[in-house]
């Protein structure tokens, strides 16, 4: 009788329960070991990337009761947030031990004024990138465009995992478009890669971001070449760039991202730097395409803006790196300086105007890019480009 007894009670769904192992909450739950961060604004998406120590289901809760999650346990995580409010603010919460938040705003509408914060060679140089970033995160932008150089050496993982930790409170609420800078290929792009690439994709690709068009350069492309003293492009990436802007609307803002740029002017020339021929040369004639709003470079540790032939272009490597000198003396420099710095630019319809900062929030030069006769906020329409 026994016996029947606890077969009939053991074969109960009740019974099963009452009596099996308890599941493990911290099971599917691990400390976040760097992030998270955020990549791949759109209007109705974002991307949420972080990494573990142990491999987990990553989980990601937003708009209250909405969850997006991976399909398999791994380290790396990347869970795109899909079916967002296009112009709204969007918090989300990582599963973790403990968890962690964030919140961001998903891309602007065309009438909808926006910040942009534009940094870049962090690195991770005796807590100048912290400052840097603390007063760049200060800025509340909407989109971080980053001009390569975050880490010295990339093959490094500590000094990637000190990278974030001096990013949190940035790219855990602002979305962070990167260029690669010669720094990262130390490894080969691998951990670049890992982190804010597209496994099987080139590291040059372009996006729409409200009334702006941003194309990313690979100007140390490794399948053309390059190596860390040396920049590359492939023909292949040229085509691709005078065919992407030959698409662009009209109206649209186009900006350039990319590491060594066209254009720059250092006091002491060194092997490997200064502009170089091969961007500029791409750049002419993508601009034969498209007219081309600004481009945006690093690789030399200051600030620097200038024009040539009607192309605007900046420096902005004042971000951590050991500082350098630039040359305010040389015919096309419009502005130039030696501090730890950034750039914000407001976008509002067809209107765009920006400063540079330093860490302690002064204005180090002040610029238009684009204007028109139409007031901030009205449809976005044909742009008269000031000097």
């Amino acid at each position: 009788m026994a016996a029947a007894l606890c077969a009939v009670w053991c074969g109960c769904d009740r019974v099963q329960t009452l009596f099996a192992p308890r599941a493990n909450p911290s099971a599917t739950r691990a400390e976040v070991a760097m992030g998270p961060w955020l990549l791949d604004p759109g209007p109705t998406e974002m991307t949420v990337a972080w990494t573990t120590q142990q491999p987990v289901k990553g989980r990601v809760w937003y708009l209250e009761d909405h969850l997006a999650q991976e399909d398999a346990p791994r380290t790396d995580h990347r869970v795109t947030l899909r079916s967002l409010p296009p112009d709204g603010e969007v918090a989300y919460r990582i599963e973790g031990s403990p968890d962690v938040a964030g919140s961001f705003r998903t891309a602007p509408g065309p009438k909808t004024p926006f910040r942009v914060v534009i940094y870049g060679d962090n690195r991770t140089n005796g807590g100048d990138h912290a400052l840097v970033a603390r007063a760049a995160a200060a800025e509340r932008a909407r989109l971080g465009l980053h001009t390569g150089d975050m880490v010295v050496n990339a093959a490094d993982e500590q000094l990637w995992s000190r990278w974030f930790a001096e990013e949190a409170d940035l790219v855990r609420h602002t979305p962070l478009v990167p260029t690669l800078g010669n720094h990262e290929i130390t490894d080969d792009g691998v951990s670049y890669n890992r982190y804010f690439g597209d496994a099987g994709c080139p590291a040059y690709r372009s996006l729409d971001y409200g009334p702006v068009h941003i194309v990313v350069l690979d100007s140390f492309e490794r399948s053309a070449g390059a190596d860390p003293h040396a920049p590359a492009l492939s023909d292949a990436q040229l085509a691709w760039l005078e065919e992407d802007v030959r698409g662009v609307p009209a109206d649209r803002h186009v900006w350039i991202l990319v590491h060594q740029g066209p254009f720059s002017h250092p006091a002491h020339m060194r092997p490997g730097h200064g502009g170089n021929e091969r961007v500029r040369a791409a750049i002419q004639a993508a601009e034969r395409r498209h007219p081309l709003e600004a481009v945006f470079a690093g690789h030399e540790h200051f600030y620097e803006r200038g024009e040539v032939d009607g192309l605007r272009y900046f420096v902005v490597g004042g971000g951590g790196a050991p500082l350098e000198d630039p040359d305010p003396t040389f015919p096309t420099v419009q502005s130039a300086h030696k501090a730890l710095s950034f750039v914000t630019l407001q976008v509002c319809g067809c209107h765009v105007t920006g400063q540079a900062k330093d860490i302690a929030g002064r204005v180090l030069d002040s610029f238009t890019l684009s204007e028109c006769r139409e007031p901030c906020g009205a449809p976005v329409a044909a742009k008269d480009r000031s000097p």
